[in-house]
């Protein structure tokens, strides 16, 4: 029986390692509701809102801030603009380095509520390879403060 007990602990426990949790946690997001997702097992990724912006002001808001922050963007990828490029879901990307050669990847993109119709445009920030929250929720903040 314990030996069951404890195999079951330990498959609890793998699986809560492998699947991740997401916590609420808060940025300076005054445009959004000032929370965003912090998913801290797997990707380390924070989300947040930006309910009434465009992709195009989200992404130039987000070059601004890496500067700001004090990263080298390394990467911007914006949607094909030909006409004839295939129809995928728009989103723009920013790759930029920081000392130590730490990536940071910065994803816009549109989100959409299917029961409401609504959509908004989202920002995931992912800092390093498994996240850092505390640069992440730096990195939103000034995002904002360019919008």
């Amino acid at each position: 029986m314990k030996k069951l007990l404890s195999l079951s602990a330990l498959a609890v426990l793998s699986a809560a390692t492998f699947t991740g949790c997401v916590s609420k946690i808060g940025v300076d997001n005054p445009v959004g509701d000032n929370n965003a997702s912090w998913n801290n097992f797997i990707t380390g990724t924070l989300v947040t809102n930006y309910p009434g912006k465009t992709l195009e002001d989200v992404f130039k808001a987000a070059s601004l801030g890496v500067e700001k922050y004090g990263a080298t963007r390394v990467l911007e990828h914006k949607p094909d603009p030909r006409k004839d490029a295939p129809k995928t879901q728009p989103y723009y990307e920013v790759i930029a380095r920081t000392v130590g050669d730490i990536k940071i990847d910065i994803i816009i993109s549109i989100a959409k509520d299917p029961k409401n119709k609504t959509e908004w445009t989202q920002v995931s920030v992912q800092y390093g390879t498994w996240g850092n929250i505390k640069e992440s929720q730096k990195i939103v903040s000034f995002i904002s403060q360019n919008l």
